[in-house]
């Protein structure tokens, strides 16, 4: 067994794998022996079937597999000895005839690679900013929590300090062909929510408005505000939404009081104001400054992005669109399709050799730590702060049965790790700012 490289260029070769007759013969006599011995053919006992029958009809079979299993064992192995980052995956040459009898076989595969090329983090630099919360978002938090354990008040007619529970759906067209079933998206705003509040605020029970979506492509803010990013407005499939008021009511808050504490916090953890002020202001400056170190690893991803000259292995990567999606049916459809993915692509490659280079890995108990986090996060939306360990791991282990949700998890433990490394050894431009005016950061 023998694999040879033709380089095309630094980015692309064709390998080829050439088996030797007795690299197989061997493993398919064994194969074709126990066939014999378990074959029920009539007019023949078991195990007495002539072995020279069975080599008839089942040889060639064998064979072919054998070959296939040991050709991908060896270009496998060719690929992991040869430190080679595969760009697709290998798109075999055509073959006329493969005679397994033959004293060898031969079987060629062009294969792209990511280029060899090494990313200097300490020459990149961005703005670090140490974000601290003021008391407006102390005293808002806690607002929060108030409103999360408030009685309501019923209302005649929607006020000032009404909360409002939107339901938004997608209006189907009369002529509209097939069958149509969008979910529609509930929100509650209140009146700090300004342009949603505004185009409800004198409807009655069940009353309704028609919005189009040309309207929240021009209004972000009521988009926004009606729970819909950017790409999911470019993404509806009608023109029209019908925003109807399924609820409103008035808030009578809980009051700061011990019984409050212990239902945000767990009995006794919190015994005063000023304990729940400084858990608060603790708890958001944690999340100001996870959220301002992500902002400061974008920013030097942007710049690598920019800066870094990654070469891309194009021509086999039009091949590989070609072999692996029959609904391409030219060449210049697969160098547009090839044109719009790049910058996705050489993103992918950057991540990738930052991680590989940085010796980032993954395990399960990473995977599993992360999923319980996300468990502990989606409990605090409803205001659940202290269940036991156990408890959570239960639910995140649940979580993990599902495969996409352990290829998202990962990703982002990933992610995260790559984070810490950028933290570590990017230059950082340390600055001070309040919330607000790194809120204004974000939107540059």
């Amino acid at each position: 067994m023998n694999v040879t490289a033709t380089n095309h260029d630094e980015v692309s070769a064709l390998l080829t794998v050439t088996l030797d007759k007795a690299d197989y013969k061997d493993k398919v006599e064994k194969q074709l022996i126990n066939y014999a011995k378990n074959a029920q053919v009539p007019g023949f006992r078991k195990g007495k079937v002539p072995l020279s029958m069975v080599r008839k009809q089942y040889e060639a079979g064998i064979a072919f597999e054998e070959i296939n299993k040991q050709v991908s064992e060896a270009l496998n192995n060719y690929v992991n000895e040869n430190n080679l980052r595969l760009v697709g995956q290998p798109v075999p040459q055509p073959v006329e005839e493969l005679n397994h009898n033959a004293d060898q076989v031969t079987v060629a595969f062009e294969v792209g690679y990511e280029p060899d090329f090494k990313i200097d983090l300490a020459k990149y630099e961005a703005p670090h900013f140490k974000v601290e919360a003021s008391d407006k978002e102390i005293n808002q938090s806690i607002e929060n929590m108030q409103k999360r354990f408030a009685e309501k008040v019923v209302q005649e007619n929607i006020a000032d300090d009404s909360q409002v529970a939107l339901q938004i759906s997608q209006v189907v067209e009369e002529d509209a062909e097939g069958e149509h079933h969008h979910h529609p998206k509930n929100v509650v705003i209140d009146a700090e929510k300004k342009e949603a509040f505004k185009l409800v605020k004198d409807l009655k029970m069940d009353g309704s408005v028609k919005i189009s979506k040309e309207d929240l492509q021009k209004n972000e803010d009521l988009a926004k505000e009606l729970g819909f990013s950017k790409d999911e407005v470019e993404h509806l499939h009608h023109d029209q939404l019908e925003v109807t008021v399924k609820d409103f009511y008035g808030l009578n808050l809980a009051e700061l009081n011990q019984e409050l504490f212990d239902k945000v916090y767990g009995e006794g953890n919190i015994k005063s104001e000023d304990e729940l002020k400084e858990k608060v202001k603790s708890e958001l400056d944690e999340y100001f400054q996870q959220n301002a170190d992500v902002h400061f690893v974008n920013k030097i991803l942007e710049q690598i992005n920019e800066k870094e000259d990654v070469k891309l292995p194009e021509t086999f990567l039009v091949k590989w669109l070609m072999f692996s999606n029959q609904n391409i049916q030219s060449e210049e459809q697969a160098k547009e399709i090839l044109e719009a993915e790049k910058n996705q692509l050489k993103y992918q490659i950057l991540e990738g050799k930052l991680m590989n280079d940085n010796e980032i890995k993954l395990d399960y108990s990473d995977v599993l730590a992360q999923a319980e986090q996300l468990v502990r996060n989606q409990l605090a939306i409803y205001g659940i702060h202290h269940l036991g360990d156990e408890e959570i791991q239960k639910y995140a282990v649940e979580m993990l049965k599902d495969q996409e949700q352990v290829r998202q998890i990962s990703s982002e433990v990933g992610m995260a790790k790559l984070k810490d490394v950028i933290l570590e050894k990017a230059s950082k431009k340390e600055t001070k700012i309040s919330h607000d005016e790194f809120l204004e950061e974000l939107k540059k």
